[in-house]
């Protein structure tokens, strides 16, 4: 993993309506934009000594568009992103 973390993406409202794959991820580059503390879920080992699990972070907003979802196992989406577009730590 290197200087790479997986970040918790925060509970989003149920909702019933149907999006198409463009739309749902829109949506979550919208919702991305709103949240302005994320958890962080792991972090790669170089820089393990300078930010850690449960760590609450905020996102440089120019990085948005560079962050990753992917999904960690069959029940656990995460957000991948690179330690250097982290711009403040909690």
């Amino acid at each position: 993993m290197g200087r790479r973390v997986y970040l918790e993406i925060p509970e989003e409202p149920k909702s019933s309506i149907i999006l198409d794959d463009a739309s749902k991820k829109a949506l979550e580059e919208e919702q991305l934009e709103k949240w302005g503390k994320l958890t962080v879920y792991a972090v790669g080992a170089d820089i393990a000594d300078q930010l850690y699990e449960g760590d609450v972070v905020m996102l440089d907003p120019s990085s948005v568009s560079k962050v990753i979802k992917i999904p960690l196992t069959p029940d656990k989406d995460v957000l991948l992103v690179s330690f250097f577009d982290i711009a403040h730590i909690w």
